[in-house]
C-alpha cells in the first residue's frame, strides 16, 4: 500500500474528492508538478502581446498540461494501446461575472464515427487521476476554460 508514503494532507484530499490516494502521484501544486517533469516553474509562457483577455487562459492551459504530465508520471497517452481514457468533465453555467459558459450538440446520421471531446494531454488511465485533477486544480480549470 502506497499511502503510508504520501502526506495526511494528500490523503485527506483524496479522500474528500472521493479517489484513492493509491492511484494518483502526490502532486498538489504547478511546482510539485514541476519537480516530477524537469521543468522550471518560474518559466511561463510569455503572453505578452496577445489580448488580455486570452493571457490567462494560455498560462493555465500551459500549467495544466505540466501537471497532468506528472500525474501520468512523464507518460504520454498512447491511443494505440486500446485502454480507455478519462478526463475531467465540468459543466459550466453562464452569468454576469463569467458569460463564457459552454455547450456543445451534435448528430450523426451514420453508423460509424470518431471523437475526441479533450486533448490527449489532459487525460488520464484513472478515473481517480481525472476527479483528482479536476477536483484539486479547479480554479486552473476556470482560468483556461471561462474569461476570468
Amino acid at each position: 500500500m502506497q499511502t503510508a508514503t504520501k502526506s495526511k494532507k494528500f490523503i485527506t484530499l483524496c479522500a474528500k474528492y472521493g479517489v484513492d490516494a493509491d492511484l494518483i502521484p502526490e502532486v498538489l501544486s504547478f511546482e510539485d508538478a514541476c519537480k516530477v517533469t524537469g521543468d522550471n516553474p518560474k518559466k511561463l509562457p510569455n503572453v505578452t502581446g496577445i489580448a488580455k483577455r486570452h493571457q490567462k487562459r494560455l498560462v493555465a492551459d500551459y500549467m495544466l498540461s505540466i501537471i497532468a504530465e506528472a500525474l501520468r508520471k512523464n507518460e504520454k497517452v498512447n491511443y494505440l494501446d486500446g485502454d480507455p481514457k478519462y478526463f475531467s468533465v465540468f459543466r459550466v453555467n453562464a452569468d454576469k461575472k463569467r458569460p463564457s459558459g459552454f455547450g456543445l450538440s451534435s448528430y450523426d446520421c451514420v453508423g460509424w464515427s470518431s471523437y475526441s471531446f479533450v486533448g490527449g494531454r489532459l487525460c488520464f488511465h484513472s478515473v481517480d487521476v481525472a476527479e483528482f485533477f479536476g477536483k484539486h486544480f479547479l480554479q486552473l480549470h476556470v482560468d483556461h476554460h471561462l474569461y476570468t
